[in-house]
């Protein structure tokens, strides 16, 4: 396969100018092939696109790809928050509901037994 040291690529970008998506030329086998406009594509390396964090990388104009940690550490944070599924809410619930009961049971046994 030949090798290119810089590759075609097109950015997508957000309205902050984060990197959220980005389509790359390839080798075919026989030639390189841009499978889109290259009009407003940039060379890259490609040890550069693996640096990417989507929604976290900037590109400037000459192709130099920045990543911004403050929002790359949010991002990551996000994607590895745990999100109880149906079944642990119900039995976080049915768990906090059975330790009201008990409070109640252990009030009115208190006050009962302070009675007699």
């Amino acid at each position: 396969m030949e090798t290119k040291d810089k590759i075609k690529v097109l950015f997508s970008i957000d309205a902050d100018g984060y990197i959220i998506g980005y389509q790359q030329e390839f080798w075919d086998g026989k030639e390189w092939v841009a499978p889109f406009d290259t009009s407003e594509a940039v060379e890259v390396a490609p040890a550069d696109l693996a640096s990417i964090w989507l929604g976290a990388s900037k590109v400037s104009a000459d192709g130099i790809i920045t990543t911004d940690e403050d929002k790359r550490v949010e991002l990551e944070a996000e994607a590895n928050k745990v999100i109880p599924t149906p079944e642990q809410q119900m039995i976080n619930a049915l768990g906090l509901q059975n330790a009201q009961l008990a409070a109640q049971v252990t009030a009115l046994t208190e006050k009962l037994g302070g009675e007699s």
